[in-house]
């Protein structure tokens, strides 16, 4: 285990309450609206890094098929509380973003906030993954991660880029 990934273990796991971490937000991002809106009720989605599986059930409750991965246990189990008590069924998966095979391709890919969590050489085995998941006609939403403050997450938190960091490496997605 590296350091990023004991930081995200430790935090998960001293919190009772998910509004105690840093990035957990209840608020639905509107490009993510948007984004499931223009699938009309159907599709299969991947939710990578989905944390407390906020946008996982919000997308479940849109009538999506939902996948939702993250390599923290106390996270999924934060996420599988929340799709139990709307009524909901996500397939919650703990895995490896960089090493997560998939079945199927994906008709729309979110990630809000996993990719800020990677080295430059997790983005690249990343990349690989994502590649993997993509079919010609899929959508793929990366949501930037803000700090509100300078010490929100940490020297081994998240780290948020800026496009024209973002753009070279995920070119030719």
């Amino acid at each position: 285990m590296n350091m990023r990934q004991f930081f995200y273990q430790t935090t998960y796991r001293r919190v009772k309450d998910e509004s105690h971490i840093h990035w957990h937000h209840e608020e639905i991002p509107v490009l993510l609206r948007e984004a499931v809106q223009s699938l009309n009720g159907s599709g299969m989605v991947l939710d990578i890094g989905c944390g407390t599986g906020v946008n996982s059930v919000f997308m479940a409750q849109q009538g999506l098929d939902v996948t939702a991965i993250d390599f923290v246990p106390e996270a999924l189990e934060f996420a599988r509380r929340r799709a139990e008590k709307f009524g909901v069924d996500v397939n919650f998966i703990r895995a490896d973003v960089t090493k997560f095979d998939a079945p199927v391709k994906y008709d729309l890919i979110v990630d809000a906030g996993c990719f800020h969590g990677f080295d430059d050489k997790a983005r690249m085995a990343y990349k690989e993954r994502l590649l993997s998941w993509l079919s010609d006609n899929s959508n793929y939403l990366l949501i930037h991660l803000g700090k509100r403050h300078v010490f929100d997450f940490g020297i081994l938190g998240p780290h948020a880029k800026t496009k024209s960091e973002i753009e070279p490496l995920l070119s030719g997605c």
